[in-house]
């Protein structure tokens, strides 16, 4: 399965010298979550809402490029899998996707973990096999910087609170960036805190600010929580309703850990594609391609057969032709020619593009459509 329906607009775009106020203003006034920075035409990376949290300083005076983070990007063309691995090991909410090396949009962890349900295998899992999370414990009265410093040092964006032992509600990165930064100006705050929050000065004028309880912060009724013997057929449906990236997970009303998007992913990637050995390359030998083109053009072709497979849910073969001709200026055209066999089948497509990887996905989106008729007929 592709990511091409998941991909959304959730996003605005700077330049890397402008200013986190200006970020921090676009974000609230389109209602976006993260923002791309770019250098002229050339993508940097991104930054986050939350990562806005890190710091005490004058967002007018503060630019772009000292907060950006590098990320992957994303063909559209990719599959749920191979992308699940790379945002889980990127420790990402959101990747840019690509077409045709232009950025389009981008694609939520959320959104991504919510499409592993249609994977068979992904149905069958239960919330008690994945991984959870156990962040550090923290007291209602602990000061806010305590729940800063653990979301940072341990990579999560919610923390669960306790009262005597018991637990009290949580806090998470939305809760305090409301209030911490002014997010929402009419929830829960006086105007003079508002006034001071938003200020150039909020650095100096609000140490004090990190010294808050956390139960100033944190959200205490209607919890969203699951079990342990639950599938995440019901846990995912339930994050996703409620825009939220972690589930308290309860057993016999004891809170028992976090199950996380992170985790979650972690859990379709563990689906590895298989080495398909049912493709024969012809001419790949013979063009002059770089060790890493040749790798990608592998591993594509690889990625692409597995997705056929689970559309036609039949074993197939391959037989794939590149040619390389028509020089302009130093570049190669490339030409794609496949073959596709599977029982009582044989379709056949092809493709020709200035980009090696482009000419490959469009010669396998081809076949897809070629297949799709077949299955109408």
């Amino acid at each position: 399965m592709e990511i091409k329906p998941l991909i959304n607009e959730d996003y605005i775009i700077l330049d890397e010298e402008a200013m986190l106020s200006e970020l921090m203003g676009k974000l609230q006034a389109f209602e976006k979550r993260v923002g791309l920075v770019f250098k002229k035409d050339k993508y940097l990376g991104l930054i986050e809402k939350k990562w806005l949290l890190k710091s005490r300083l004058d967002v007018s005076k503060t630019k772009l490029k000292s907060y950006v983070q590098k990320t992957p990007i994303i063909n559209e063309n990719a599959d749920i899998i191979e992308t699940a691995y790379l945002m889980y090991q990127s420790n990402l909410d959101y990747v840019p996707v690509e077409s045709n090396k232009k950025i389009i949009g981008v694609l939520s962890g959320l959104d991504l973990a919510g499409s592993s349900l249609n994977l068979d295998e992904m149905n069958k899992v239960k919330v008690s096999d994945i991984k959870f999370i156990k962040p550090s414990k923290l007291n209602k009265d602990d000061p806010i910087g305590a729940a800063l410093k653990v979301m940072y040092e341990e990579k999560i964006d919610v923390v669960p609170i306790f009262d005597k032992g018991q637990l009290y509600g949580i806090v998470s990165f939305k809760d305090i960036i409301r209030k911490y930064l002014n997010w929402t100006p009419n929830r829960d705050n006086s105007t003079k805190f508002n006034k001071e929050a938003s200020s150039k000065s909020a650095a100096v004028d609000m140490p004090h600010l990190a010294s808050l309880p956390i139960s100033n912060f944190s959200t205490n009724d209607n919890l969203m929580t699951i079990m342990p013997s639950e599938g995440i057929n019901k846990a995912l449906p339930k994050m996703i309703k409620n825009n939220i990236n972690n589930l308290l997970v309860m057993e016999d009303n004891v809170y028992v850990g976090l199950l996380t998007v992170k985790s979650l992913l972690r859990k379709v990637a563990s689906l590895k594609i298989p080495k398909n050995y049912n493709i024969k390359f012809i001419g790949l030998k013979e063009v002059k391609l770089l060790p890493h083109q040749k790798y990608n053009f592998q591993k594509i072709a690889s990625n692409e057969s597995f997705k056929l497979e689970r559309k036609i849910k039949n074993k197939l073969n391959l037989i794939i032709h590149l040619k390389a001709h028509e020089k302009e200026g130093g570049k190669q055209k490339f030409s794609v020619h496949m073959r596709l066999e599977y029982p009582g089948r044989i379709i056949t497509s092809s493709q020709d593009d200035w980009d090696l990887e482009t000419a490959l996905r469009k010669t396998f989106n081809n076949a897809k459509n070629a297949t799709s008729k077949r299955f109408k007929e």
